[in-house]
């Protein structure tokens, strides 16, 4: 079943984010209510929320210039 991210579950992503990059198996400890496939699905919806796209190995916004 489908629920929305609470605020607590997405500060511990945006935290996870921080500490682990996105290294969706290592952050899954941190955000024990959600499944891997859960954490790496809220971050393709964040990053294209945000205008973020992965190009290689890095992270671009859409339009923008490669950091």
């Amino acid at each position: 079943m489908y629920s929305r991210w609470t605020p607590d579950e997405h500060r511990l992503f945006l935290e996870g984010i921080m500490l682990y990059g996105k290294d969706w198996k290592k952050m899954q400890p941190l955000i024990k209510t959600r499944s891997l496939v859960q954490i790496r699905t809220h971050a393709q919806k964040v990053f294209k929320k945000i205008g973020l796209k992965k190009i290689g190995g890095t992270l671009k916004r859409k339009g923008g210039k490669r950091n």
